[in-house]
Parts: structure tokens; C-alpha cells; sequence
């Protein structure tokens, strides 16, 4: 009987000994599913919060659907921007620095060219004179300085297109000269010396760089594209098309045909001139305007 009874204690034991096992095993569970719920609902609410975030645009950027980017050179992985501050820098340079900056990104030009502008004093419009000689580009690289022909030609590029008062400059760089403005009636001349310094690179791009009085003034980049250093403000780089740019930076202000090239003026807003060939981007220039020179 005493063994019997020792027998059920064991047991008693033994079923208690279980019992509290398998109670913290359950516990043990209940912590670590508890754990793991938690942690997929963070991961779940940081994805979600992810997904909205990269859904919605960021301020200033241009939604721009694929049949519109078909056709540019590159035409995945892009961002685009709303013009909203006036170009100032192509090519790594930015207008109004000093030429020794140039010479240290590019070295030394491929071709140099000479010239002068002058206009009339601080009290009358400006109205820069066409130099004698203007630069010809070779026949064989039509993206070279064709794109452009000097600060004097600046009027011409980033204004002549709004005012047709400002004639006499050459419909396309490398065409015969017109010949000089008319003299100011009035006001004392000021006579600026102005330099093109000329880079054609390895990979295809003319870079074009007008020095006036040791300032930069003017920037062109020219060349089928692609190319990183031409992207503007707005994401727009050499190789994309017509109805790109006009989609990302609007209307322009004034278009016109020279020669085979067509011109899209943006300059009152965003002092940039596009080029096309094509209807691709082969040239954009960014310039002082001549308000900006006195």
C-alpha cells in the first residue's frame, strides 16, 4: 500500500513537472510569435510608408510619360525639373567665372578666335557689332562653332530671336558677315575684347566658350549625344528630342530656322537657347544676356 501510494506521488509529481514544462514552452512560443508579429508589422508599416513616399513626386519635377521620352537617346532612369531659375552652368562651368577655370577643367583649346564687341554707353541700349571675321566652322564637323559665333552674336542667339531690330548678324555662324551696326548717336563707345575658345572632343562634343574681359559669357555644347556635362537645370542633355523639350520646359518664346537648324528660344526665363537638327537636340547655349555685359 505505501509503495502504491509512493507510486502515485511520483506521478502526481512527475504530471506537475510536465505540466509546468510545457506551460513555459507555451509562453516561450507566445513571446517569440508576438515578437515576430511585431516585427512584420513594422517592416510591413516602413515599406507601405516607402511606397508611398517614392509614389509621390518630388516638388519642382516633371512627370513625363514614356511616349514622350521615346525616341531620346536615353530614355529610361531620367528625372526632369520645371525651369524655374535661369540657366547658368554647362559643361562644368558656370557663366560669369573667371577663364582661367575653363583652362583648368578643358586645358588648352583646340582653336582660339579673336574678336571685339563694342556698344554703346551705360545710358543707351546695348548693341553689339558683328567682328569682322567670324569664326567658320569645318565643313566636316556641323556641330562645332556652327552652333554659335561669338558673344557678339550672343544679341543674335539670346536676343536677336525676340528683337528683330538687332539684324545684321549672320543667320548661322559660318555664313558671310553682315555688316556693322549703325553707330550710336549718342554716348561714349565701349569697346570689349572677346575670345572663343574652341574644344572638340574625343567623344563627338564641341565645347565653345566666349571670354569678354576674362569672364565667361557665353557656353555652347554641341553634338548628337549623349552626354552628362550638357544636362541642363531642367534634366535636359544633347540626344533628346523636339517634343521632350518642349514638354519639360513649355512653349518657347520664339522659334527660328537657320539654315538647317532649328532654334527654340527660352531666353527671357531661362537664358538658354536649344538647337535642333532633326528634330533632335544637338546644341544648347547658355549666355549673359547683354543686359547682364554692361
Amino acid at each position: 500500500m505505501l509503495a502504491s501510494l509512493r507510486i502515485i506521488g511520483l506521478q502526481d509529481v512527475t504530471r506537475a513537472e510536465e505540466l509546468s514544462l510545457m506551460t513555459n514552452i507555451y509562453r516561450n512560443c507566445t513571446v517569440k510569435i508576438g515578437l515576430v508579429a511585431a516585427l512584420s508589422l513594422a517592416l510591413l508599416t516602413t515599406c507601405a510608408a516607402a511606397t508611398k513616399k517614392a509614389a509621390k513626386p518630388s516638388p519642382g519635377t516633371v512627370s513625363v510619360p514614356a511616349h514622350i521620352r521615346e525616341g531620346s537617346l536615353v530614355a529610361g532612369g531620367r528625372a526632369f525639373y520645371a525651369p524655374r531659375l535661369p540657366e547658368d552652368v554647362l559643361a562644368g562651368i558656370r557663366l560669369g567665372r573667371q577663364a582661367k577655370e575653363v583652362l583648368s577643367k578643358w586645358g588648352n583649346p583646340s582653336r582660339i578666335t579673336v574678336g571685339t564687341v563694342r556698344s554703346e554707353g551705360p545710358e543707351q541700349n546695348v548693341s553689339p557689332v558683328v567682328p569682322g571675321i567670324p569664326y567658320t566652322p569645318p565643313q566636316s564637323n556641323p556641330f562645332g562653332a556652327g552652333l554659335t559665333a561669338g558673344i557678339s552674336q550672343a544679341a543674335a542667339l539670346l536676343g536677336g530671336l525676340q528683337n528683330p531690330a538687332m539684324g545684321g548678324l549672320p543667320e548661322l555662324p559660318g555664313a558671310q558677315p553682315a555688316g556693322e551696326a549703325p553707330k550710336p548717336e549718342a554716348g561714349p563707345a565701349i569697346t570689349s575684347e572677346e575670345i572663343t575658345w574652341t574644344y572638340d572632343l574625343q567623344n563627338g562634343i564641341t565645347l565653345e566658350f566666349i571670354i569678354t574681359d576674362g569672364l565667361v559669357t557665353q557656353i555652347t555644347v554641341g553634338g548628337q549625344g549623349p552626354w552628362g556635362l550638357s544636362k541642363t537645370r531642367t534634366g535636359l542633355q544633347l540626344g533628346d528630342t523636339y517634343k521632350l523639350v518642349i514638354w519639360v520646359c513649355g512653349y518657347p518664346e520664339n522659334q527660328k530656322y537657320a539654315g538647317r537648324f532649328l532654334r527654340a528660344s527660352y531666353v527671357d526665363k531661362q537664358r538658354v537657347l536649344y538647337t535642333f537638327l532633326n528634330k533632335k537636340l544637338v546644341g544648347i547655349t547658355i549666355a549673359l544676356v547683354p543686359s547682364e555685359l554692361m
